[in-house]
């Protein structure tokens, strides 16, 4: 019991501070997110990495039709100092309504109490527009936790994993000029069953709740009464997401070979 309560207390506060960033909450349609990536295993638990995801558009109506806004490519790399700590980057290049670019760089502690893994991820990234002058300096926090179930000697495996994320908008100083933003910039809540099929391919449904932080300003009638009110508010967005993963290299039949979830 006592082991349990450690694992779920970080998500119980972290939820209820997100929940307190926001005093308007709007929740969009639920959208699907399927992603495709390849992993390339190295020396002990290292690795290579390439993903591809469609990014879904979060309006219920489009002017195209399209069910999708854009697209995102990611590459990182990881390495494993001991069973416990890691560290690596990461490099996003996306296109929603504009091209951006976010490298990032990441550390990872890694514990285990009997079958259940408990790990906590931090990283600082940087987003870069390529077609325009906002920059954005980030860090992100991610506590998860897992379990592997074994089905049989064939390798066939279910993994139960549970993960938060609050994501954190770095600004140190802000001129008087510049609009007031509010700490948190984006959470994330996230639910997950992996299947792995073989050492070789694995394939994970998955289901989350996305929150998207702001602080707008009111707006007024003609005759200078509340139209809406302005302040906190949180925009919500339902993702029901698939990631397919083929691995490749010659450790990846490894007994001792450690492997991470589909998010990284």
């Amino acid at each position: 019991m006592r082991i349990c309560f450690s694992l779920l207390l970080p998500f119980f506060v972290l939820s209820l501070v997100a929940s307190a960033q926001a005093q308007r909450r709007t929740v969009g349609d639920l959208t699907l997110l399927p992603q495709v990536q390849g992993e390339y295993s190295l020396r002990g638990d290292d690795y290579v990495f390439a993903a591809f995801n469609l990014i879904p558009n979060i309006y219920s109506y489009s002017p195209s039709g399209s069910t999708f806004a854009g697209g995102e490519i990611r590459v990182g790399y990881e390495h494993f100092w001991n069973n416990q700590w890691s560290g690596g980057g990461r490099l996003f290049l996306s296109q929603l309504g504009g091209r951006q670019l976010e490298p990032e760089v990441f550390a990872r502690h890694w514990n285990t109490w009997g079958t259940v893994n408990f790990r906590q991820r931090l990283g600082l990234r940087y987003r870069i527009p390529l077609d325009g002058p906002e920059e954005r300096a980030l860090a992100a926090l991610r506590l998860d936790v897992d379990r592997v179930f074994p089905l049989g000697s064939s390798g066939l495996a279910l993994l139960p994993r549970l993960a938060v994320e609050p994501v954190a908008y770095l600004r140190f100083q802000r001129e008087d000029y510049e609009a007031k933003e509010p700490f948190l910039d984006f959470s994330e809540l996230r639910g997950e069953v992996g299947v792995r099929l073989s050492p070789r391919f694995d394939f994970t449904p998955w289901f989350s709740w996305q929150n998207s932080y702001s602080i707008a300003l009111p707006q007024y009638n003609a005759d200078g009464t509340v139209k809406i009110p302005g302040g906190n508010s949180r925009y919500v967005q339902p993702i029901l997401g698939l990631d397919m993963r083929v691995t490749l290299g010659n450790g990846v039949k490894s007994a001792e070979r450690r492997q991470l979830p589909t998010q990284y």
